[in-house]
């Protein structure tokens, strides 16, 4: 799962983790020194990366593939808390917790290839550059302030709402008022992140397309006037 060994300072790996926010404030000595405790791996789909519990010895950075964090509720059903792609880090709040252990169960949704950064290899350089501890508060704080808005939509906004943003977030690019995306990930955990059953997220989608407001064609959602559906994102009830 993890190799061993330290990893090649001029790769492109380590040139795409350079400019994540949790690394672009340190200097260029000091991330250097860091890459030679870096911990490079591969993750088959389905393969568990850690449990619940498990003591955090570490964080990662995703360089293909999607890993998602989850656990078991109560009640047997599998609740997903998120789903990082690549260039995204996880896990990396617990390293400046006291009880270092991880909250929720990391897995790979397809193969995945990542970077475990150790925490006492990061900890140890933020100690040494303090101007990097305030570089580094500046980017979590606006990283917060994006993750609150995503929650908000996840807890205050219906769930045909959240549906309508989720597919408005992952438009790339708009041609004439025009936009497709591809649905990356598999329905059921689309619709756990959107906090709905799979069965329900189906339905939105029906209603959306029988509205006019998309297409749906397998994974491939059509958006033939972008404008009418962010028109109906502000209408719609909360």
């Amino acid at each position: 799962m993890l190799d061993c060994g330290a990893m090649d300072a001029d790769s492109a790996a380590l040139r795409r983790l350079r400019q994540h926010y949790l690394f672009a404030g340190l200097k260029e000595e000091d991330f250097n020194a860091l890459a030679g405790h870096l911990i490079p791996g591969r993750l088959n789909r389905k393969e568990v990366l850690f449990h619940r519990g498990d003591p955090a010895d570490g964080f990662f950075y995703v360089l293909s593939g999607q890993i998602e964090l989850g656990f078991v509720a109560s009640n047997g059903e599998k609740k997903i808390l998120e789903v990082f792609g690549a260039g995204r880090t996880f896990a990396e709040a617990v390293t400046f917790m006291r009880k270092q252990m991880y909250p929720a169960t990391a897995q790979a949704v397809t193969d995945a290839q990542i970077i475990k950064i150790p925490n006492p290899a990061y900890i140890g350089l933020l100690y040494k550059d303090p101007d990097a501890c305030m570089r580094l508060l500046g980017d979590v704080c606006q990283h917060l302030h994006a993750r609150v808005i995503e929650i908000e939509r996840s807890t205050v906004q219906n769930a045909k709402t959240r549906l309508t943003a989720y597919i408005l977030d992952e438009i790339q690019e708009v041609e004439d008022d025009r936009a497709c995306i591809d649905l990356d990930l598999p329905k059921h955990v689309i619709a756990s992140r959107l906090s709905v059953k799979p069965e329900t997220l189906s339905r939105l989608l029906r209603v959306m397309a029988n509205e006019g407001l998309i297409t749906v064609e397998d994974s491939r959602i059509s958006i033939p006037k972008v404008s009418r559906l962010k028109s109906s994102l502000h209408s719609q009830v909360f």
